[in-house]
């Protein structure tokens, strides 16, 4: 019978809608620092999906999540780290969830040098560690005469325009200082 089916899908679509929701914000570059725990400058060294249920999911195994591993220096410590983050939409298995906030699929390549913005996350399944705020938590670097530049999104993102390395560096280390001073009051 395909009512019950049609129904499952629908409930599906309705849940991924929903999680989808509470991934993007707009956040400047202060707000991100204070939502996560870590800012990795690396290399994007792999790329895989899972297929998961969230807590409160009335179906088993409904989600797709893509999950990446950057590897590199996390700019709050200084310290080499390697993460896996993740973030709602992807393929796995010959099925496909696309989803408007995941980040283009060029951002995520495997080689790809990028900054990202983690936190942990609870309730997600096999998904432990978040890309925070989907795609505006990730950002492309690239090489220039001048140094290495991250690519800005926009207003309303993290890194609204594109910015040196060393300045980005300087501006979180600002934001660090501001985050410990709101945590000691």
């Amino acid at each position: 019978m395909k009512i019950p089916h049609l129904a499952a899908s629908a409930a599906v679509a309705l849940l991924i809608a929903g999680g989808a929701t509470a991934c993007i914000e707009a956040l400047d570059l202060n707000e991100m620092v204070a939502r996560t725990d870590a800012c990795i400058r690396g290399t994007v060294t792999e790329v895989h999906s899972v297929k998961t249920s969230m807590d409160g999911d009335p179906l088993p195994n409904t989600r797709i999540f893509t999950v990446i591993t950057v590897e590199g220096e996390d700019l709050f410590t200084g310290h080499q780290v390697s993460h896996q983050m993740g973030f709602l939409g992807g393929s796995y298995e010959g099925e496909t969830q696309v989803v408007s906030t995941m980040p283009a699929a060029s951002d995520y390549r495997v080689g790809n040098s990028v900054i990202a913005f983690t936190a942990p996350i609870e309730g997600w399944g096999q998904v432990d560690r978040v890309l925070y705020a989907t795609y505006g938590g990730i950002y492309r670097e690239v090489d220039t005469r001048k140094g290495p530049v991250i690519l800005g999104r926009g207003k309303d993102f993290a890194i609204e325009n594109n910015i040196t390395l060393t300045q980005l560096k300087a501006d979180i280390a600002q934001a660090l200082k501001v985050k410990a001073e709101e945590v000691n009051r």
